[in-house]
């Protein structure tokens, strides 16, 4: 892979170079995919059988619930805590969120439920089907010991920061932020009906997608109280859709871009994975140092913490493995041209939904075994 292409630069910029490494080589999957990282470089890892926490270079597997046999993981904070779902212990398939703490699965009080986000004052976010005369169905906010639905009970959540904002889509298929009982619509961009937000920091910027459907043609955008939705474009003028699935709290964003939102469908080459940062969107297929790169496609990147890692999936000779990027060195290359697009509009992708095993989600491009 080379750098970044000087052809037809705009300008020069500072960015990052970076090294990769193969995560699936390290669980000895053939298909993976990276969730979630924090500031210590802690990942989480689902394949289609299994669940992996990283950690230092060292691989180790979750074990799901008692008398479950599948779980998939959705988030962790900065104090090493993972949340996801455990099932497969009954005919009904029921889901059962857990907490997983220092190599312990630890079940959370709540059925039928999926965690999304979880903070590092352990607040965790997710959405719960209803189980009459058990539970009612809708968004949860766990803490403290005690669940609490939160918004409308036909709203999804998909995350929360610190300061206990939360964010998702509304029933009427629109973006939204809830603070202290509060739901602000965050609209669409213009000439869009559908949005969703994936992902908020602690400065409250929202990161999501927005377009006509749902389904393929939307933007990646960045939100602010101050700007609203800011449209980020899309990497190349023949991809046709964009989403933004993470932000650290430096407002720098990492998504993907492409033509084909089927993540699976041809080892992922339909999708590149970026990287928006000053005002830039970058491939980081570009951004790999030289001799890092172990022959990967980076397709999708999931998320991003506030030391600039970044972490997804990829192709490698036909096999999807997750990643893990690590910067290494602050470089100039250009400010690419190819694929910056803010004139058409056109409908959302939601495969960030299913990668993040969100089964809740009836708009998903796909559905990740679980």
């Amino acid at each position: 892979m080379t750098v970044v292409s000087l052809t037809a630069s705009k300008s020069v910029l500072a960015t990052s170079l970076y090294s990769i490494t193969d995560l699936g080589a390290l669980t000895g999957e053939a298909s993976t995919f990276a969730e979630d990282i924090n500031d210590s470089g802690e990942v989480i890892i689902n394949s289609f059988t299994d669940s992996f926490f990283y950690s230092n270079g060292l691989i180790k597997k979750i074990s799901p619930l008692p008398g479950d046999n599948q779980l998939a993981v959705t988030g962790i904070n900065n104090l090493g805590q993972v949340i996801g779902d455990s099932l497969g212990r009954n005919k009904f398939n029921l889901s059962y969120p857990f907490l997983y703490s220092n190599g312990i699965t630890q079940p959370l009080p709540l059925q039928n439920a999926i965690p999304y986000a979880i903070n590092d004052r352990t607040q965790i976010v997710g959405d719960r089907g209803q189980i009459v005369g058990v539970e009612s169905g809708g968004p949860f906010l766990y803490s403290d010991g005690i669940v609490t639905s939160i918004g409308n009970p036909n709203n999804v959540v998909y995350g929360l920061n610190n300061l206990g904002q939360v964010i998702g889509i509304l029933s009427s298929n629109t973006a939204f932020l809830y603070e202290n009982g509060q739901t602000t619509n965050l609209g669409t961009l213009p000439g869009d009906v559908y949005s969703m937000a994936n992902d908020i920091n602690d400065l409250g910027q929202v990161v999501g997608s927005s377009g006509l459907t749902g389904v393929s043609g939307g933007h990646a955008f960045l939100y602010s109280s101050s700007t609203g939705l800011k449209n980020l474009g899309r990497l190349r003028p023949t991809d046709l859709f964009s989403v933004a699935t993470g932000i650290n709290n430096l407002g720098q964003v990492v998504g993907y871009s492409g033509t084909d939102p089927n993540y699976y469908a041809a080892g992922g080459i339909g999708m590149r994975a970026f990287l928006y940062s000053d005002n830039t969107l970058y491939d980081l297929n570009d951004l790999i140092a030289p001799g890092s790169d172990p022959g990967f496609t980076l397709t999708v990147a999931s998320a991003i913490n506030n030391n600039g890692q970044i972490v997804g999936g990829g192709a490698v000779n036909g096999e999807a493995h997750a990643f893990l990027l690590t910067p290494i060195s602050s470089v100039s290359v250009a400010e690419p041209t190819s694929g910056i697009s803010i004139l058409s509009f056109g409908a959302i992708v939601t495969l960030f939904a299913a990668l993040k095993h969100k089964r809740h989600s009836s708009s998903a491009a796909i559905q990740q075994a679980s």
